[in-house]
């Protein structure tokens, strides 16, 4: 991969020449976080023809989503482990590699047990990628820039969210979903060889892998049980023999993988690092936050179907206004923070969330679509300048060989944080729907009952969204 010319190292020790590529390098693992965004947004849009093709239920092909998400929440921490051994940028190449082979293995999946298998090894590929991708933006840039570039790094998944939808759309209706994961092959070439040429990254790695096999072992199952716990509770509010079995082993392997932790010489995860409030509030707000989200996303296309009578294609067209505000704000929020250091840019990210959640909870109520339209634009404003300020507070919280470990376990936060709120939004819904006396399918259920119960689930995302604004804010206070 070629040899970097020694010259006059900053503050971090990184000869100032790495910086002269700084932005190949910012492209080149923007490419990787895009494509892996609008994987997974193709496939979500193609599950109901792969379903039918496959003449399968929806309980056994959902796993194609729910097997990705379960493997990649728990890799993420274990490979920015790995990370520590083999570098970051040979671990995204490795991963980039694992991740088109696997995209290749899924298009010409015959069966759906072979493409959830190849799911499963796609996933493993994409969180080597996502794991690390933070982490080579921040060692690629100088402090005054850091800010800028994590900015465009959340603009990248807000147009991935923008346009992958209508992208996996065309793809099936016209020439097939195989095509969803074959179109990553030619992609996944040209990224390699922009890697190999610009990924080219002076670090600081350990001699020796001292991998804490108990620990990442016991971190995936009690991710993988508690996904399965919550999706069980969510199909109908019952306790059965299923559920207590996944709390159970979720139990089990959580204090194990806490005990393993504390005594282990080399840990997966050094508990000591939330002793730090820098660190620790940036991680529990963005955790937070994606919970909030999540409950806000899966449950206002109900509302708009439900309750407005509007097609799916209106409704993503208006969702498309929340990664379009992102698309401006995410890099302006980040120039801001490189520009001002303010030390409370991510709290009024977060405190315009919670503005926009409490309004949209209002528009449901009152069915009022301008204000609906007005809360969707704010909400993009609020995320986009909320993303940046947060990743750059927390990869700066630690010391610079743990910017890996930081990009992972921010990571992680993000997609358990997620995979939690798409369960509570359908838990909550249930309850709601149940309280009245009603138990059949969600769009049936009538305009007012549906007003009800989502508007009601808006406000409690939204009260989530103010607790995240006051972690956000806390960490700027030296007594807590």
């Amino acid at each position: 991969m070629g040899k970097i010319e020694k010259n006059v190292e900053n503050e971090y020790g990184i000869p100032d020449k790495v910086y002269e590529n700084r932005n190949a390098i910012l492209i080149t693992v923007l490419i990787g976080i895009l494509m892996s965004v609008l994987d997974g947004y193709m496939v979500t849009i193609a599950l109901p023809t792969i379903t039918t093709q496959f003449n399968i239920s929806l309980s056994f092909s959902q796993w194609i989503i729910t097997g990705y998400l379960a493997v990649m929440t728990g890799f993420f921490i274990f490979f920015g482990k790995i990370s520590e051994y083999t570098g970051k940028t040979k671990l995204f190449i490795i991963g980039w590699i694992l991740f088109t082979l696997s995209s290749l293995a899924c298009g010409f999946a015959t069966n759906i047990t072979l493409l959830i298998i190849f799911r499963i090894v796609q996933a493993l590929g994409a969180s080597m990628v996502a794991g690390v991708s933070g982490a080579i933006i921040f060692h690629s840039f100088p402090p005054t820039e850091i800010g800028k570039a994590m900015g465009y790094f959340g603009a990248v998944v807000a147009i991935g969210s923008l346009i992958g939808p209508g992208i996996g759309g065309y793809i099936t209706n016209t020439i097939g979903w195989q095509y969803i994961f074959l179109i990553n092959v030619p992609i996944g070439i040209f990224l390699l060889i922009l890697a190999f040429k610009y990924l080219i990254i002076p670090e600081t790695t350990t001699s020796h892998l001292n991998l804490d096999w108990i620990g990442s072992i016991s971190l995936v199952i009690l991710v993988a049980s508690l996904m399965l716990a919550c999706g069980e509770y969510a199909q109908d509010l019952a306790i059965n023999t299923p559920l207590i079995l996944y709390g159970v082993i979720f139990i089990v392997s959580l204090i194990t993988f806490l005990w393993q932790e504390s005594i282990c010489e080399n840990p997966l995860l050094e508990i000591n690092l939330f002793h730090n409030k820098l660190f620790t509030l940036p991680v529990l707000s963005v955790f937070i936050f994606s919970v909030a989200l999540n409950m806000a996303i899966v449950i206002g296309p109900f509302y708009l179907q439900g309750v407005m009578s509007y097609s799916p294609s209106q409704v993503g067209l208006l969702f498309m206004l929340v990664p379009l505000a992102m698309m401006f704000a995410s890099p302006l929020g980040g120039k801001l923070y490189d520009k001002y250091h303010s030390k409370y840019a991510s709290g009024l990210g977060m405190f315009i969330s919670t503005i926009s959640f409490i309004l949209l909870g209002y528009g449901y109520i009152l069915s009022n679509i301008y204000i609906i339209i007005g809360s969707l634009f704010l909400w993009g404003i609020g995320q986009g300048l909320f993303t940046s300020p947060n990743s750059t507070e927390t990869m700066s919280a630690l010391p610079h060989e743990k910017t890996a470990i930081a990009s992972s376990v921010l990571t992680t936060a993000k997609s358990l944080g997620g995979a939690l709120g798409v369960s509570f939004a359908s838990i909550l819904t249930l309850i709601g729907l149940n309280i009245t006396g009603y138990n059949g399918k969600i769009l049936l259920a009538g305009p007012q009952l549906l007003s009800n119960s989502i508007s009601t689930i808006m406000f409690i995302a939204g009260f989530l969204c103010f607790i995240a604004t006051i972690t956000s804010i806390l960490r700027n206070f030296r007594r807590i």
